[in-house]
């Protein structure tokens, strides 16, 4: 045995240098399972590949079976008697414990889990299958081994009811977008005639551009009308802007006929907390308290999110709602920041409602945002970080079931600062030298002042205040015992 061997782990370098921790005691880092399973989707067949554990060798075996719902349920069988007879020693198996990953692939995918139940890890092709050699044998094999090492969780798979109210929220989106399409088609052809009306807005969304479009293509247009070009709209192409609005009211009533269908189905659901179940009209009503959030994006949030029971904590779902950025740390230090993916619907409908409370800023997290983009100059910026507030918010409002509160949130309070005049802090602080004119035309004297006007978004539009000001403010805001001491 070397000299440097005897040594005990705990004994420092000799050379005086850092110390590496050695861990004394092993620390598992990953968990084989007693079996694994693999399968590979398509529309005709599926490829299964198993994988057993006997006499601390592992052995794969491989099936091929249809689609149809009788081999869906041989497969199932097949499965679970190759791991029961194949295994020693013998793992007791049964369709509710039986554990496997399959390939997120389309919605063929969907079938096989209705019919396997059991415990199932859906994994995204491109993670599953990422290898240069790619046939469904090898993507079935690699599918088992992530199921022997368990590297991807237990996936969550929706109820029937989440799945109806899902397909209803997709046939109304359809909706939706076939209106904007049609509606901007309108819009469109009205520029190509020299019409300017549309720039006050959508003939979906602005009733006054719908009534003066309806009157041009009335019998009786109003006469001498300022916003209409010479020859109005020619008759040949009349019939093109009836049919246009036409099939526009058909999608809108449609779009409505599913919302009223939505909004009763998610009512009539029973919904979970964090240690129970409350009715579709209780939860809705809650999540509704969370503050830019209404019965739309509430019914939204509870056809993705389902429960809060899937997240282990708000930093998780706010990683699912693509609102927490993953970190590139090196020597300690936060290199960059790289924004997670996440759930495009949840995201978009998030940060919609975080720039109405940015763009009106009469709610405290409106206000928090704002300043952000004060500070920043990046609107964006901004909504992404009220977005997560509202993700977070929202999540223990379904959690603890209980409305929402700013009781708990210290930017509702205007910090508590030192007092103290202009001139005083110009004294500490010379930065603050050029911005005590453009400070004094708001009437703003002292830092009690300056730091209220600043949290109530009073000091957005004052000529001479911009990005370094409002981050002069933060700081000072900050660093209160620096200014005390001074």
């Amino acid at each position: 045995m070397s000299k440097s061997s005897k040594k005990p782990d705990s004994d420092p370098p000799s050379d005086g240098s850092t110390a590496v921790a050695i861990l004394e005691e092993g620390i598992e880092i990953q968990h084989t399972k007693a079996y694994g399973v693999g399968i590979d989707c398509h529309s005709r067949f599926i490829q299964v590949s198993v994988i057993v554990k006997r006499n601390l060798h592992t052995y794969e075996y491989r099936f091929e079976f249809g689609t149809d719902l009788p081999s869906l349920e041989k497969a199932r069988e097949k499965t679970i008697e190759t791991i029961t007879a194949k295994s020693d020693p013998p793992v007791p198996v049964s369709a509710n414990s039986l554990h496997y990953c399959i390939e997120s692939t389309s919605t063929y995918h969907l079938p096989v889990i209705n019919i396997w139940k059991g415990v199932p890890s859906v994994v995204n092709p491109m993670l599953a299958g990422a290898t240069k050699r790619k046939t469904d044998v090898l993507d079935a094999q690699l599918l088992a081994i992530h199921d022997l090492t368990g590297i991807w969780r237990e996936s969550n798979i929706p109820s029937s009811d989440v799945q109806q109210l899902r397909m209803l929220i997709a046939e109304r989106d359809q909706f939706h977008k076939s209106a904007i399409r049609i509606s901007n088609r309108i819009n469109n052809d009205l520029l190509k005639l020299g019409y300017t009306i549309g720039r006050d807005g959508s003939v979906m969304l602005v009733g006054k551009v719908r009534e003066l479009l309806e009157d041009e293509l009335s019998d009786n247009p109003c006469p001498n009308a300022d916003y209409r070009p010479q020859g109005g709209i020619p008759e040949d192409v009349r019939i093109l802007f009836r049919e246009n609005l036409e099939k526009l009211d058909q999608n809108l009533a449609k779009m409505s006929k599913y919302e009223k269908l939505i909004a009763s189905k998610a009512k009539s659901m029973s919904w979970e907390t964090g240690n129970g179940v409350l009715s579709g009209k209780e939860m809705i009503c809650l999540l509704s308290s969370v503050p830019g959030v209404g019965e739309w994006t509430s019914i939204i949030w509870l056809s993705l999110v389902i429960t809060p029971r899937r997240f282990p904590n708000e930093k998780a779902l706010a990683a699912y709602c693509g609102l927490d950025p993953s970190l590139k740390i090196s020597a300690k230090k936060v290199t960059s920041t790289r924004k997670r993916g996440g759930n495009k619907q949840l995201h978009t409908i998030l940060n919609r409602s975080a720039s109405r409370l940015m763009s009106h800023h009469s709610e405290p997290f409106g206000q928090w945002g704002f300043n952000i983009y004060n500070q920043t100059g990046r609107w964006k910026k901004g909504t992404n970080a009220v977005a997560r507030r509202l993700a977070v918010a929202l999540y223990y409002v379904q959690k603890n079931g209980e409305p929402f509160s700013y009781d708990k949130y210290s930017l509702s309070k205007e910090p508590e600062v030192i007092d103290m005049t202009m001139v005083q802090l110009v004294q500490i602080n010379p930065a603050f030298k050029r911005y005590v004119a453009p400070l004094a035309s708001m009437h703003v004297g002292t830092t009690k002042q300056m730091v209220h006007a600043f949290s109530q978004c009073q000091l957005k539009d004052v000529r001479g205040l911009g990005k370094k000001f409002f981050g002069l403010v933060r700081e000072f805001i900050h660093d209160q015992a620096d200014y005390v001491n001074k």
